[in-house]
């Protein structure tokens, strides 16, 4: 039987954190000397020193391993955990990872304040435009790879830039009403692209320059003017796309 101290030399786990463990639950001590409440640990206890050890590199809470070897009496069930552990670290780092990028636009802001946009609305006529279509449910985010989808099936017709039609009224984090359409020379047939011709109509429309972040700041100034010129707005919203949707640069706000 070893003492705390020469547990703690062998494991390399202080004695206090020893303590500690066995308070949770989490290592227990072999036998406890009841006159002088002094620890003694088994060669047993080595092994599951090591398991909990690793257990806390990997990150797993002290609950969390108690949980685990209160519950796994196979090594196979502890590799479960630990796929899970993984997974979740790589949500998280894809979650730690958006936040930076939101950072890191809110950091550029000052750039962002001096922002140049166009200066002002510009009120067009659009003609009606033959189009390949694909309307889908899901985030903004996935307008650029979309766009992708449908140039795979038109590429050798297409006939000008791509944009978005925005079926909502509304901003959604979730199953936003959306169609990428790209200009087309002539009707093509692929699965899941509609060909048709989009209704032209006059348009209140607006440069927007600067990180996608900030596009908002175009559309207050296109929706106030409208209101200010008592114009009425229809669905859906187009937004034309003069560099990628994912890149920090320009788009043109069309509301018809």
């Amino acid at each position: 039987m070893l003492s705390i101290g020469e547990f703690s030399r062998v494991t390399e786990i202080t004695v206090k954190a020893l303590r500690l463990y066995h308070e949770k639950g989490i290592l227990v001590p072999d036998t406890v000397d009841a006159s002088s409440g002094y620890r003694y640990y088994g060669s047993q206890s080595v092994a599951r020193a090591a398991t909990v050890k690793r257990l806390k590199d990997m990150g797993f809470s002290l609950d969390e391993i108690r949980v685990i070897l209160e519950e796994c009496r196979e090594d196979g069930e502890i590799v479960a955990r630990v796929e899970r552990k993984l997974a979740e670290i790589e949500k998280s780092l894809h979650q730690y990872n958006e936040m930076k990028k939101t950072l890191a636009m809110f950091l550029h802001g000052a750039e962002a304040q001096r922002m140049k946009v166009a200066p002002g609305v510009v009120i067009e006529d659009l003609p009606d435009q033959l189009i390949c279509g694909l309307r889908f449910r899901g985030k903004y985010q996935d307008v650029g790879s979309k766009i992708g989808v449908v140039y795979r099936s038109c590429a050798r017709v297409a006939a000008g830039r791509p944009f978005s039609l925005y079926y909502d009224g509304e901003f959604k984090e979730n199953g936003a009403d959306i169609e990428i359409c790209v200009p087309i020379k002539k009707k093509v047939a692929a699965a899941g692209i509609d060909c048709r011709m989009l209704p032209g109509g006059r348009a209140a429309t607006i440069v927007h320059r600067g990180p996608y972040a900030t596009l908002g700041r175009s559309y207050q100034k296109l929706f106030e003017h409208c209101s200010d010129e008592g114009l009425r707005t229809v669905l859906p919203i187009r937004e034309e796309y003069i560099k990628a949707p994912d890149s920090s640069s320009a788009a043109i706000p069309r509301t018809i």
